[in-house]
C-alpha cells in the first residue's frame, strides 16, 4: 500500500531555477511534500498532467500567474508502487480532468487566442443551431402536416367565397388527380374560390384551392397544370411543416436567450397560433426553387410539358408590371372605391396577391427553362379537355 508513505520527490516551482529536495507523503485526497524549507500540500485535482518515466513520475500542475507549470517528481523503489500510486491519481481525478486542462488552458493560453477560439465556438454553435432547426422536420410525423392543414382550412374557407359549381370542381379535381405521385403519403383535395385574382396556393397536407382569376390569366389548361404541379411540390417537400418547425426552433432559443415566453405556452396553443400565422408567410427562395424543380420533373413524368410552368410565370410578370403602371388598378377604380368601405381580412389580404407569395423571377424563368433542356422534357398530353377548360373560365366568376 502506498497511502501514508513517504516517496524521496523533487519539486520545480517555476520560479526558482534550483529545485527543491524532499519526501512527498501519499495521503487519500492530497499530497504532502515537505523538505528542509518548505512544507506543501497539493490536492490531486491541482495537477493536470501525469508523465511516467521508468520508476519516477512527473506531475505538473496548473500553473499561478506568470510562471512556467511547477512539476513535482516522485520516485518510486519498485514499479509495483509506481502501477499503483498511477492508479489512485486517475481515480482521485475521476470526472475533474476537464475542468482542470480548461482551467490550465486559460491560465496559460494568450487572451486573443482565447477570444477567437470563444468567437470560432459560438459561430459554430450558431451553426448547429441553424442546421437542426431547418433539419428538424424529418423528425416530425406527416400526420402533424395533415393536421395542420385541416387547422388552417377553416380559416381559408371562412375568408373566401368558396365556388359551388360541383361540375367545375369535379373537372379540376380529376385532372389534379393525373398529377399527384402514385407514392404520395397526403390525400388531395382541389377547391375553387371564387376571386379575380389569379393566383393558387396550398395548405399543408394536400389542400389546394384556386382563385378563379387564374382561368382567364392562364392562356391554356397546361398553364394551370404548371401552377398546380409547383404547389404540389411544396406539399410533398413539407415546406410548410418546415417553415413551422424552424419557426418553433427559433422561437424556443429565443425564449432560452431573452428569458420565459414561448415555454409558458401550451403546446398545442403554439402550434395552432404557428399554424395560422404560418398562412402569411412567403416562402424562401429555396422552397420556391424545389417546388419548381420538382413541379417541372412531375409534369415531364405525367406526359404533361413542363414549359406550361415557365409560360404563366412569364404572364404573371406582365401581369406585374401592369399593375404596376396602373392599368388594371385604372380600370377597378369604382370597385376598389366599394371595397375599400368594407373591413378586408388579414388573410385575404395576404394570401390574394400571387406575386408575394410566388415571386416569380427572371432567374426562376431560366433556371426552369434550363431544367426542361438539360433533361430533354416532353410532352403533348393535354392537362383539360378544351370543353372542359372553357366550362372553367366561364364558371365560378368572381363575385
Amino acid at each position: 500500500m502506498i497511502l501514508n508513505k513517504k516517496f524521496k520527490s523533487r519539486l520545480m516551482d517555476g520560479r526558482s531555477p534550483i529545485a527543491k529536495m524532499g519526501d512527498s507523503e501519499i495521503l487519500e485526497d492530497t499530497i504532502h511534500f515537505e523538505s528542509e524549507d518548505v512544507e506543501i500540500q497539493f490536492e490531486y485535482t491541482k495537477f493536470h498532467k501525469i508523465e511516467v518515466t521508468e520508476l519516477k513520475i512527473q506531475l505538473i500542475l496548473i500553473p499561478d500567474e506568470h510562471i512556467e507549470s511547477p512539476v513535482l517528481e516522485i520516485f518510486f523503489t519498485n514499479k509495483e508502487e509506481l502501477k499503483e500510486f498511477r492508479k489512485h491519481f486517475l481515480t482521485q481525478r475521476k470526472d475533474k480532468g476537464f475542468l482542470d486542462k480548461f482551467n490550465h488552458w486559460l491560465h496559460t493560453t494568450n487572451k486573443v487566442k482565447i477570444l477567437a477560439s470563444f468567437a470560432i465556438a459560438l459561430l459554430f454553435s450558431l451553426g448547429v443551431i441553424y442546421y437542426l432547426a431547418n433539419h428538424s422536420y424529418i423528425f416530425v410525423p406527416t400526420e402533424w402536416d395533415i393536421k395542420l392543414g385541416e387547422s388552417t382550412k377553416s380559416i381559408m374557407e371562412s375568408e373566401f367565397t368558396v365556388c359551388k359549381d360541383k361540375k367545375a370542381e369535379n373537372i379540376l379535381s380529376k385532372s389534379l388527380q393525373s398529377l399527384v405521385p402514385k407514392d404520395s403519403k397526403f390525400k388531395y383535395e382541389v377547391k375553387i374560390l371564387s376571386d379575380s385574382t389569379p393566383n393558387a396556393f396550398a395548405i399543408s397536407g394536400g389542400k389546394i384551392y384556386v382563385l378563379s382569376g387564374i382561368f382567364d390569366q392562364a392562356k391554356n389548361s397546361n398553364e394551370l397544370a404548371g401552377v398546380l404541379a409547383h404547389e404540389i411540390g411544396h406539399v410533398e417537400r413539407r415546406h410548410h411543416i418546415r417553415n413551422l418547425t424552424k419557426a418553433v426552433s427559433t422561437a424556443f432559443l429565443v425564449s432560452i436567450i431573452v428569458g420565459p415566453g414561448l415555454g409558458d405556452l401550451d403546446m398545442i396553443e403554439t402550434l395552432t397560433e404557428l399554424g395560422s400565422t404560418l398562412l402569411f408567410l412567403s416562402y424562401s427562395r429555396q422552397f420556391e426553387e424545389e417546388s419548381d424543380s420538382y413541379g417541372v420533373a412531375l409534369l415531364a413524368n405525367n406526359g404533361y410539358h413542363p414549359r406550361g410552368m415557365s409560360a404563366f410565370f412569364r404572364s404573371m410578370i406582365d401581369y406585374e408590371k401592369s399593375l404596376t403602371s396602373g392599368t388594371i388598378l385604372e380600370e377597378s377604380e369604382s370597385e376598389s372605391k366599394e371595397e375599400d368601405e368594407e373591413s378586408t381580412s388579414l388573410t385575404a389580404n395576404n394570401l390574394l396577391n400571387f406575386l408575394s407569395t410566388h415571386p416569380p423571377t427572371e432567374e426562376r424563368i431560366q433556371a426552369i427553362q434550363k431544367l426542361i433542356t438539360e433533361n430533354n422534357y416532353k410532352g403533348n398530353r393535354k392537362f383539360i379537355s378544351d370543353q372542359d377548360w372553357t366550362y372553367l373560365q366561364k364558371s365560378c366568376s368572381a363575385l
